[in-house]
């Protein structure tokens, strides 16, 4: 077989084996248009909430960890978050996957503007417990939002649940180091069987073990792999990627971080499908974190992407050319980046040749009494949109809660509303935001008001992020995309 011909290295920075094909994507929803016109592929996007006329909606919530056989404390569980921001009330059934157990379904009802907490460790006993939720009322619960909470010893994680399984899952980072824990948890809501073949790569390469190629997910289950015990132990950076060769599921990485850089705890979704622009909107060297971008090529062929800082005067950094090779990740640390003030800024990466990617930002800040490890999925441009929801309630009075990033080139403003039994109030004091065009604006919560969930609105497409305070465990702040609500392109619908 000819291998395809590589890009020349315009600036390569720390190069990192690994080993990917790339699945075409089948069974994809209709195609619908933000109102910035790009057309957009729901399917192949993280979590979105929709307005779209359906008879039913279903979120598939990737997994909490329940302390393993016999458990009976309660550092570990978690829960699903179901939020209604309209006017009639929904109904649903919720349906909970453990590892080696029976599914377990449970009916629910969500009162108008309200919210319902399903508790999915309740009465289960295993490693993880997944969830479907499937929803029906006027519209088919349209404009509902449900996201997950994952309880461990460490700390909290949140993730907003898929709106569909996949055929193909990708992660760019990973980590084993310090006897670190990655675990990959799949759940395969079908009624049949799907097989899939899992690939990861570290320094030395890629990597296909024998027992990962046609493993099979049986009908409506649960599954766990073990990273380090796949022969990936003490790696500081593990890209993963998972193919079906039939069926669909849905797939979660959780890391227990001990060490070698790294402390504390998150389960996140994988990213579904490749894109050739991303946004990493979250970056902030303040305090001179350990702070990297990792960017995973999963196509046949080498990629060239160009990456560019910005999000203030202060970001004086030039822009650099990666060539990411086929199957590989190429891992970014700030620290190298000259340029870079201690202060936010935002990264824009876009394929100017070859397969598209998918990126991921890792920052572990030091807190005063010990270190918290944050990882969060950058965002496709495609992503951008003047609507979005969450369903995680935020505090009165936390500091840089919200997180409004105007990507295009004309100043914006926002407004915050909350959604509760009253309706939709705007918040006081944050009823017009101003966004200027290209720069990251944090928003406060006033003290005293609540937001059970929210919408945030704005004048032009904007990404909108959470930072939500973890509780327990290290501390610090878990990064949470928002939900976006895409308008609605009729002609496309009606096709």
């Amino acid at each position: 077989m000819t291998r395809t011909r590589r890009i020349p290295a315009v600036l390569l920075v720390l190069v990192v084996g690994a080993g990917i094909v790339v699945a075409d994507r089948e069974g994809r929803v209709d195609d619908v248009q933000t109102d910035s016109a790009v057309p957009v592929v729901l399917g192949a996007l993280p979590p979105v909430s929709s307005d779209a006329p359906a008879t039913s909606s279903a979120w598939y919530c990737p997994g909490v960890p329940l302390g393993g056989k016999g458990y009976e404390g309660g550092d570990y569980g978690g829960e699903a978050i179901v939020a209604n921001p309209t006017d009639a009330e929904l109904t649903g059934l919720v349906t909970r996957y453990v590892d080696g157990a029976t599914p377990l379904v449970t009916a629910i009802s969500v009162a108008p503007r309200d919210r319902v907490v399903v508790d999915l460790d309740a009465g289960v006993d295993g490693r993880y417990a997944s969830a479907l939720v499937e929803l029906t009322g006027v519209n088919g619960g349209g404009g509902a939002v449900v996201e997950q909470r994952a309880d461990f010893p460490a700390g909290e994680s949140y993730q907003p649940c898929a709106n569909a399984p996949s055929d193909g899952w990708y992660f760019a980072d990973g980590f084993t180091a310090s006897d670190s824990k990655q675990d990959l948890v799949l759940t395969n809501p079908l009624v049949d069987a799907t097989v899939v073949n899992v690939r990861f790569v570290t320094k030395d390469g890629e990597r296909a073990p024998s027992a990962l190629q046609g493993f099979v997910l049986p009908p409506q289950s649960l599954s766990v792999i073990e990273i380090a015990n796949q022969g990936a132990r003490g790696e500081e950076l593990v890209g993963v990627e998972l193919r079906a060769q039939s069926g669909t599921f849905v797939a979660a990485r959780a890391q227990h971080y001990l060490g070698t850089g790294r402390l504390g705890y998150t389960l996140k979704l994988g990213s579904s499908a490749a894109h050739n622009d991303w946004w990493v909107v979250t970056g902030n060297y303040a305090g001179k974190p350990a702070e990297q971008i990792d960017v995973f090529n999963p196509g046949g062929r080498d990629s060239l992407v160009s990456v560019l800082f910005s999000g203030s005067d202060a970001v004086t950094a030039a822009p650099l050319s990666l060539v990411v090779p086929s199957h590989r990740v190429v891992s970014v640390s700030m620290a190298n980046v000259a340029g870079l003030p201690e202060s936010e800024f935002v990264v824009s990466l876009s394929v100017l040749e070859g397969d598209p990617v998918v990126v991921e930002h890792v920052v572990t800040r030091q807190l005063k009494d010990n270190a918290a490890t944050s990882v969060d999925l950058a965002l496709p441009s495609a992503m951008a949109s003047s609507k979005w929801r969450s369903a995680i309630g935020l505090a009165g009075g936390t500091a840089r809660a919200i997180l409004v990033f105007n990507p295009t080139g004309v100043d914006a403003s926002a407004a915050v509303a909350s959604i509760g039994p009253a309706g939709r109030l705007p918040v006081a004091g944050l009823e017009q935001v101003a966004l200027p065009a290209g720069r990251p604006v944090y928003v406060s919560l006033p003290a005293g008001i609540d937001l059970p969930q929210f919408e945030v609105t704005a004048t032009q497409p904007v990404l909108v992020v959470r930072f939500v305070p973890r509780a327990t465990g290290v501390g610090g702040r878990d990064i949470v995309p928002a939900l976006p609500v895409p308008m609605i392109n009729p002609v496309a619908v009606g096709q």
